[in-house]
């Protein structure tokens, strides 16, 4: 035990000592190329100087002298009497500027070496009446987003200036101006005939061929979103943040209707839940199955800087860090991640250094969730007794009986009459209040850049002391030097999550209202006798105020590193080497004393048992490497772009664990004071090592920018599958069509965009956990041996024929822009999923329990369409309304299944017949050809006979009976909504800017387990929905939807119709309203840059046909943030 949690100590503490380390030979190395770089540059503009009281101009006119240096700036700069006085010998040109102009209510911009812009920051407009000519506009890169510290002058002058940090810029011009030249480290410069004065969108592309007008970011490459054939979007931090800043992955299922994050009604609004996602349906069966390849059967694939991340780390992504998220859809999108990407790729770019001075940005969140319990309406007290006498509770079977129920009636009614009305749901409850905190340094020359990005995420849980704590650190080195530039990435997150104390939410909503809490001395009442018996109720409260634990943390470490060789303008060479590794831990305890134990006899052999401690310690590390080589060619209208690369990957994973058991006391708090291991148990550990390799090609030729052709092809292989099918192909085609781009549309100023494309593809989904699913698998026999030797058992079953899961995906697009206001799109798609994956328990008879299968195939097909319309689009006045809305519909079917999923429905099947007193109070999936694998199966119900307040249900033969029976099961409904999507607005009105979205859910049914657990299988010794008591059948005549009040040991309610209802969602997501105050005067005459007060909230409304309880093993919760941003 002891070496275990020594263990874990001293992977955390290795685990922190190679951080260091990387740390330490990332910053010697970038040092010495900052040296080198440096040594070249400054010696080419070095002056002496020597001023007392100089004028600006004389300043400047000396430092070109002696010098290659060349100034551009506004003529007004040089009317307000500025003096300089300095003094330098053999100094870099910059360091002279910077001692020489600091506090003089100037800016510098170096625009190259011998180039520099001095400007006021941000340049207020001229005074109303006046007759100068003003320059308005915006400075975007080919995604749309604004260019900071943009130099600009006015060709044939000096006169110039540069963008703020949104890219805006507004100045006056003289009479004789007639262009304007943009000018930024890195991109083309542009010359612009002057004309009324407002410019609007100044677009500045790549001087890079390869990576000019690029918008989507495969992680792999990079491609022109104008001739990519695959479906893409991509949302970048404004956009993610507009709807949520509690994590990207909740932002995204508002963005997209495609990307679902399945709600969780047992885990509602739990901080520490991670959710499940599925992108354009399902490919695999889902974790009701119960295996280790469930758990991620349906998730996309996670890419964060062009490697391979886990749902975890993207859960816990302070959003803060992040530049874009790209989603992959289709064939044509994804295939080139090959047999990971059947499921969808969520391709994310973290923030980038940026050439410039330092600059310092600070984001501060105060997070309010408070809890939603809406959909309860439980019984108070005086109800809930009622309710007891009209189910028999009260009616005894002997003379004893009687006497006994009638004393715990009397008892009960007279805390009625006393005024006990106990109001449990909100007992364990809180207005979780947490915070946020991002800090950003970055800043370097053309030749090295650097940023330093550090977070601290708390998240505080509505239930009592449940919350979530993420410590985050991220540095980004860039240094180049000719054709070769290195690029390194480390990041560092260390997270601590808390579960309450305080146990499951559904514990609070049994209690009974007419139970106290407290005693009359204040003190918490442990327990409760049910019905004068001598049955104890625990009181969940108490168990809060014991010693006990139950939490997680891991330490994880990310370190990136990126060498890339240009050979030319045409040809670059990459190299990319990563690691990753992740120590984690758990840890739960609970002592004699929780009320779990209150009715173990003290004879009983459990009773020195009491008490559980359970701790599991987990290690993973992986190394990727990749090498590749981007070659691109424009021939007159030919366009040619091809990348290849070749990626090894090995994951290794280690996991162990124990529980011991019999612990009397809460203050004996340490597993080695436990008294044995849980019966039937030991210590455990697993062992996984997955190796990986694949050769990808990828081309992309467009003519004449009009007709476009996608082609990539994968080859993947992984130590995972068997002998016979090691290596897998995949691969995707595509064709488009840029109709804009032809002679006739080019005419029309109206037409900004239509386009139509087409691609069929091939990828894989991952084949689960399990490293050595393929191989058959042995443990030795430990409790005995045959002549001293030992034996083996066979655990697993191989199977050299295991074949890789692949999904096909076909894909049409059409997309159109109008008008520069109007953009849609629309799409559909057939996604076939063949060779379905999955691990099998099987009956150990057969002389093994595991054997992983290939068990059928699954086809998903549907649409989706999004339009947006720029309702008012003012940028003179900056006022801009936009109106959007989106719609998505996906269904699925069973194309094959094995004989193995046959004989699981089978298995289900006797659960319910064999088992009639036991509270199945749900469906049980079923996979049948030709349904859905979302399916609702029950049997048809005739509603509740009048005359006894039985139900009755309608046989597959026609006929009716009282019996309930599996074989007469029917699907009577889909588990999804037919259509989802979201409609909302964005309003900016200056520096005033809001954001709100509604998301919708219909055509979907949902099977009403809250109706069968608290009303038709109500149990009445807790408390019970009202109506329960309001709504079934009570005498002959009644005509009512449920059945008879009877006593808590009745023959439980199957499947069936009767809660099969029709669902149909309209949700208020999310509002989000912004000021930015960085134009405000008293602002400007500040260090600070930018300044923004922004608010979030979500969740605020939930609409439903459906009255279902929500959150129950914990609340679901309305979430509100106020943010404070500011740069330096």
């Amino acid at each position: 035990m002891n070496n275990i949690l020594k263990q874990e100590r001293f992977n955390e503490t290795s685990a922190c000592l190679q951080a260091i380390l990387y740390m330490k030979l990332t910053l010697f190395l970038m040092c010495i190329g900052l040296l080198s770089a440096s040594a070249g540059a400054y010696s080419q503009n070095k002056v002496s100087v020597n001023h007392r009281n100089t004028s600006l101009a004389h300043f400047l006119q000396d430092i070109e002298k002696k010098s290659k240096v060349r100034f551009v700036y506004s003529d007004d700069i040089l009317t307000q009497n500025i003096q300089i006085t300095v003094r330098a010998a053999d100094a870099d040109v910059s360091e002279v500027l910077k001692e020489a102009l600091t506090g003089k209510g100037l800016e510098i911009s170096k625009v190259n070496p011998n180039l520099y812009a001095i400007y006021k920051p941000d340049k207020r407009p001229s005074s109303a009446g006046t007759q100068e000519r003003e320059v308005i506009g915006r400075v975007i890169n080919a995604k749309g987003e604004g260019i900071p510290k943009v130099t600009f002058w006015f060709v044939g002058t000096r006169i110039g200036g540069a963008t703020n940090e949104e890219g805006y810029f507004r100045i006056v011009f003289p009479e004789n101006a007639k262009e304007i030249e943009f000018r930024y480290v890195g991109f083309v410069t542009k010359k612009i005939v002057l004309g009324d004065g407002n410019l609007g969108n100044v677009v500045l592309h790549s001087e890079d061929n390869t990576l000019e007008e690029v918008v989507v970011n495969t992680g792999l490459f990079e491609r022109k979103a104008g001739t990519f054939t695959g479906s893409t979007v991509t949302f970048n931090q404004q956009q993610i943040k507009e709807v949520s800043n509690q994590n990207v992955l909740s932002a995204l299922a508002i963005l997209d209707p495609s990307f679902q994050m399945l709600a969780n009604n047992e885990l509602g609004s739990n901080p520490n839940a991670i959710p499940e996602i599925q992108l354009r349906g399902q490919t695999g069966f889902s974790e009701d199955l119960r295996t280790e390849y469930s758990n991620a059967a349906n998730q996309p694939l996670f890419v964060v800087d062009g490697f391979e991340s886990t749902i975890q780390r993207v859960f816990d992504l302070n959003i803060n860090f992040i530049k874009s998220v790209t989603i992959l859809k289709d064939g044509a999108a994804k295939a080139m991640w090959g047999a990971k990407a059947g499921n969808g790729v969520i391709v994310i770019e973290t923030l980038r250094p940026q050439v410039g001075q330092m600059r310092i940005s600070y984001n501060a969140s105060a997070n309010i969730q408070a809890p939603d319990l809406s959909s309860y309406h439980l019984t108070n007290s005086m109800q809930k007794v009622q309710a007891e006498l009209l189910s028999g509770i009260y009616t005894g079977q002997s003379p004893d009986d009687q006497t006994r129920l009638n004393k715990a009636y009397g008892q009960n009614l007279k805390a009625v009459l006393d005024g006990v009305d106990t109001y449990w749901l909100s007992q364990p409850l809180q207005n979780g209040v947490g915070q946020r905190h991002t800090l950003v340094f970055d800043g370097g020359e053309e030749n090295f850049q650097y940023s330093v990005n550090l977070g601290y995420n708390n998240n505080k849980g509505v239930m009592k002391g449940s919350d979530r704590n993420t410590y985050s650190g991220q540095s980004v080195l860039v240094y180049r030097k000719g054709k070769i530039s290195a690029t390194n990435n480390l990041s560092v997150d260390r997270n601590f999550a808390a579960n309450s104390p305080y146990g499951a939410f559904s514990d609070y909503a049994r209690m009974n209202p007419y139970w106290r809490i407290y005693d009359d001395n204040g003190n918490l009442i442990p327990a409760y006798y049910l019905f004068g018996t001598s049955e104890l109720v625990g009181n969940p409260l108490y168990n809060g105020s014991l010693n006990s634990k139950d939490g997680s943390n891991y330490t994880s470490i990310t370190q990136n590193f990126q060498l890339d060789y240009r050979h030319n303008n045409n040809l670059r060479f990459n190299a990319r080497i990563g690691y990753n590794q992740q120590n984690t831990a758990s840890e739960f305890f609970r002592s004699a004393r929780h009320t779990q134990y209150l009715n173990i006899s003290t004879t009983s052999d459990q009773y020195l048992n009491r008490g559980e401690y359970r701790i599991s310690n987990g290690f993973q590390k992986g190394y990727t490497i990749d090498l590749s080589a981007a070659y691109n060619r424009i021939i007159g209208k030919h366009e040619f772009y091809f990348n290849g690369i070749l990626t090894a990957n090995e994951q290794v994973s280690e996991l162990s664990g124990m529980t011991m058991v019999g612990f009397p006391n809460d203050d004996l708090n340490s597993i080695g004071m436990g008294r044995e291991y849980a019966p039937g148990s030991k210590a455990i550990g697993t062992e996984n090592t997955v190796r990986t390799a694949a050769l990808t090609t990828a081309l992309n030729y467009a003519y004449d920018n009009r007709y476009l052709v996608d082609l990539s092809f994968r080859k993947n292989g992984a130590s995972q599958f068997g002998r016979n099918t090691k290596w897998g192909d995949f691969w995707s085609f595509g064709l488009g069509w840029n109709i804009h781009q032809e002679d006739m549309f080019k005419r029309l100023g109206w037409m900004n965009l239509m386009r139509i494309t087409a691609n069929t593809g091939i990828t894989g989904t991952p084949p689960g956990n399990n490293a050595y699913q393929s191989l058959a698998t042995y443990t030795y026999i430990l409790d005995r041996t045959y002549n001293g030797d030992m034996g083996l058992d066979l655990m697993a079953l191989a199977n050299p024929d295991l074949k890789w899961q692949k999904v096909r995906d076909n894909n049409v697009r059409f997309e159109l822009g109008l008008f520069n206001r109007l953009n849609g799109s629309f799409e559909y798609y057939i996604r076939n999923t063949n060779n379905l994956l999955l691990s099998m328990d099987i009956a150990p008879s057969l002389g093994f329990t595991n054997y992983a299968e290939n068990i059928g195939d699954v086809r998903n097909k549907g649409f989706q369409a999004t339009l947006n319309y720029g309702l008012i689009k003012n940028a003179t006045k900056r006022f801009n309304i936009n109106i959007f809305g989106n719609l998505a519909h996906n269904t699925n079917v069973i194309n094959k299944i094995s004989s193995s999923l046959q004989l699981l429905n089978d298995r289900n099947d006797a659960i319910y017949d064999g088992e009639p007193n036991t509270l199945q109070q749900r469906p049980v999936r079923r996979y049948e050809v030709g349904r859905s694998m979302d399916a609702i199966w029950a049997v048809k119900s005739l509603g509740i006979d009048p005359a006894n307040g039985q139900e009755i249900f309608l046989k597959r033969d026609g006929s009716i009976t009282y019996e309930w029976d599996a074989a007469d099961q029917v699907v009577l409904g889909e588990n999804r909504p037919q259509y989802n999507g979201t409609f909302g607005a964005n309003v900016q009105y200056k520096d005033f800017s809001a954001n709100f979205a509604f998301t919708y859910r219909w055509g979907g049914q949902m099977y009403n387990s809250t109706l069968v657990r608290v009303v038709d299988d109500a149990d009445y010794a807790y408390n019970v929905d009202v109506r329960a008591l309001e709504d079934r059948w009570k005498q002959p005549g009644d005509l009512v939807s449920f059945k008879g009040i009877t006593n808590r040991f009745s023959t439980s309610t199957k499947p069936t119709s009767r809660f099969v209802q029709d669902l149909n969602e309209m949700i208020f997501s999310s509002i989000s309203m912004s000021y930015n105050f960085s134009r405000l005067a008293w602002v400007q005459r500040t260090p600070i840059k930018t300044l923004m007060l922004s608010c979030n909230l979500n969740d605020l409304a939930h609409l439903s046909t459906v009255r279902v309880e929500r959150g129950l093993e914990y609340p679901f919760a309305r979430t509100m943030s106020f943010s404070l941003s500011a740069s330096f």
